[in-house]
């Protein structure tokens, strides 16, 4: 075989080759694809599903086992509620800090921690070392007054005699100048010792401990009536309350820094709340709460919001708010944890529905309305807060109309039935 000849059989089997593979790749290219094929093919039973009906019609008989409730909307003052995590705390206002007004030393404490005790009750009974000095000085000033009083009133005695004398010449007019003078200083000196007694009373009356009048109903009479040189005194409750903690013990000497014991009243307490600064410019003084404390968790506790801080916390982005709750019974104690649903006022009325009424229709929410004859027509409705099984209707709906409440579940299933196809 000659050379020209190999050649042209080379060309020949290559253009073979490349007329192969193109009829290859034509063949790939115009075949139709597996989506191609399946659009291609009949429609099936669930892109033949009926669209969604704007109606659920009842029987008689269903209507009777599903035992409707209907509700209208109403319109009502709209409240927001903010809830927060809080933290019980004693009522500052009612805690006491009780203390000997001067030095003193601890004859006898007659109470201890977590004792309830009544106003005027003795907690403690204390030589005060200024008391004594004291009781001195009153006694002496009220000597001062009684000679001062007596001495004024033979000085007006005396000017009153002189008077009728000098009218018949029984004495000169300078002897009655004289008495008059010596009257006006008679009652000068008694102004004098009265202010120095008072000074002294009231001193007295600083070192005593508050309440100590009422605390003779309770054994601590004998306590009033001691001379002005016994140093004994009383430290007595102002208020009801419990002892919180005691400070000292009897032998110890204290001073007016030193706390003997912290008396709280337990008939309000403070919730301390952190809100979250978005929410806390909503929030206002004298706004309702309702805590839930995490020990109580079939109970809740009534009470408002009495501060709102003016500063956020930086750390946390929250603004402290504190409440405060009655506690007629001793349930809540210092410390205690729950959440604060702080009810905050839009200031304006806004239309509510019971909560049972919303469904999911259709990836909508909506509620069923009665037409009569046992038929419901479903609406869709733009929802926003919702509280104490209420939720706000923001469109939709008009105030007064008449909406299905409970049992609009199983309307929701009557209405997704007929949308499923049949099967065979």
């Amino acid at each position: 075989m000659n050379i020209r000849y190999r050649k042209r059989l080379q060309w020949s089997v290559g253009g073979a080759g490349i007329l192969v593979l193109c009829g290859a790749l034509f063949s790939l290219h115009s075949r139709p694809s597996p989506a191609a094929t399946e659009s291609a093919l009949p429609a099936t039973a669930v892109d033949r599903a009926p669209p969604l009906p704007n109606t659920v019609d009842l029987s008689p008989e269903a209507l009777a086992n599903v035992k409707l409730q209907f509700a209208k909307t109403e319109l009502r003052p709209g409240v927001h509620t903010i809830a927060a995590t809080g933290v019980v705390a004693f009522n500052a206002k009612r805690l006491a800090q009780l203390g000997s007004p001067s030095k003193a030393r601890i004859v006898a404490v007659d109470v201890a921690a977590g004792d309830h005790v009544r106003a005027g009750q003795r907690l403690a009974t204390l030589d005060e070392f200024d008391l004594s000095d004291v009781r001195s000085q009153v006694a002496s000033a009220s000597a001062a007054v009684a000679d001062a009083k007596a001495a004024a009133d033979a000085a007006n005695a005396a000017l009153q005699r002189g008077t009728e004398l000098v009218t018949g010449g029984g004495i000169a007019q300078s002897e009655l100048d004289r008495r008059r003078a010596g009257a006006v200083n008679a009652q000068a000196m008694l102004k004098s010792r009265q202010a120095d007694l008072q000074k002294w009373q009231g001193m007295q009356q600083r070192l005593m401990p508050i309440g100590a009048s009422a605390s003779r109903s309770n054994g601590t009479a004998t306590l009033a009536r001691q001379s002005p040189g016994d140093s004994l005194g009383a430290l007595v409750a102002p208020f009801d309350g419990v002892i919180s903690s005691v400070g000292t013990a009897a032998g110890n000497i204290v001073d007016t820094s030193s706390p003997i014991v912290t008396l709280a009243d337990l008939s309000t307490m403070w919730v301390q709340v952190n809100v979250p600064e978005r929410d806390a410019i909503e929030v206002r003084p004298g706004q309702s709460v309702l805590v839930h404390i995490d020990a109580y968790s079939n109970r809740q506790f009534a009470g408002r919001v009495i501060d709102v801080a003016d500063q956020v916390d930086t750390n946390t982005g929250t603004v402290a708010v504190r409440c405060e709750v009655p506690n007629g019974d001793g349930a809540l104690r210092a410390n205690m944890f729950g959440t604060v649903d702080i009810q905050a006022s839009l200031g304006r009325d806004t239309m509510l529905v019971p909560d049972t009424a919303l469904q999911d229709v259709n990836g909508q929410t909506a509620v069923f309305i009665p037409s009569g004859n046992g038929r419901f027509t479903w609406r869709a409705v733009r929802t926003g807060y919702a509280a104490d099984g209420m939720t706000q209707i923001l469109s939709g709906l008009s105030a007064g109309t008449s909406v299905v409440a409970d049992g609009s579940y199983w309307l929701k299933a009557a209405l997704m039935k007929g949308t499923i196809p049949d099967e065979g």
